[in-house]
């Protein structure tokens, strides 16, 4: 219990942990008592590795002087545009919709030029098995210094399968918007997580071509995330993300039954139905501040 009495949750800011987990060395991470800083100096231009993580919802006269804290602090890295973000709990019988942001805090940070974005955080309940999927799912291995040819291979076909990341791809060429480098740099770490045990990527293939990836993360202590669950366009609504993303948590699962599993998903969106019939239930919206 807390200091006043009343009872804690304790997967209480469980959320935003979730947010974390498959963040690299790259990236600074302090505590404090009312917040996390989370900072990568190597690329400002990582949103989600620039943030202050508040703990708990901001009063809304308090939210320009954390806007303040974020330029004096992150900010002096070059980061252009300030990034909060915080956790408001969700019922796990919540119905699948966009949340409505408190008013008065959408007001202030309507004042300061920012707008609040939410994400849904699903934890896993009970891991359900989907209908069979049209295709081959396995895990690729990280690259090798030994023999890196073959892995390097699947490990590229996998990083390719970026450019579809969007829940719609209207324009075919809409994929030659992609910042190229930036995913690079992206691949790059989740390379270092997986060769050092906290990352597991797979890739599922059709007529031997990859279709469909994602990735498992993980922080040793009981933590992980599943992440970048991406589908071509053309192989869509064949089950695919259902199926890789099942396999990807029962591996996991097999290696630490005890772990706890979340994922993050836009509000309403197809990829959330698709989490809850897996068995992931609502836990949390993170509510993200930034420039509109």
């Amino acid at each position: 219990m807390s200091a006043g009495g009343s009872i804690r949750r304790v997967d209480e800011r469980l959320g935003l942990a979730i947010c974390r987990v498959s963040l690299s060395g790259r990236t600074l991470v302090t505590y404090a008592r009312d917040h996390v800083t989370v900072r990568t100096p190597s690329r400002p231009d990582f949103r989600d590795g620039n943030t202050i993580d508040l703990l708990a919802p901001p009063p809304q006269e308090a939210l320009a002087d954390w806007v303040g804290r974020f330029r004096d602090t992150i900010g002096m890295l070059g980061v252009p545009d300030a990034h909060l973000r915080w956790e408001t709990p969700l019922p796990i019988d919540a119905p699948p919709g966009r949340p409505v942001p408190d008013a008065a805090l959408a007001s202030a940070a309507h004042r300061l030029g920012l707008s609040l974005q939410p994400l849904t955080v699903l934890l896993l309940d009970d891991l359900q098995a989907p209908p069979p999927a049209p295709a081959t799912i396995a895990p690729v291995p990280p690259p090798s210094a030994v023999d890196p040819q073959p892995t390097d291979r699947r490990w590229h076909a996998a990083t390719v399968l970026y450019r579809y990341d969007a829940e719609d791809v209207g324009d075919p060429d809409a994929w030659r918007q992609w910042d190229e480098q930036f995913v690079a740099w992206s691949v790059d770490v989740q390379r270092e997580l997986a060769a050092g045990g906290r990352a597991q990527v797979w890739v599922a293939q059709r007529h031997g071509a990859p279709v469909a990836r994602a990735t498992l993360a993980h922080d040793r202590q009981g933590l992980a995330a599943v992440e970048d669950v991406i589908v071509h366009p053309v192989h869509r609504r064949l089950g695919l993300a259902a199926a890789i993303t099942h396999a990807a948590v029962a591996a996991h699962l097999h290696l630490d039954p005890g772990a706890r599993v979340g994922l993050a998903a836009e509000p309403g969106g197809r990829a959330e139905r698709i989490y809850r019939r897996l068995g992931f239930v609502p836990h949390a919206t993170v509510w993200t501040a930034r420039p509109r």
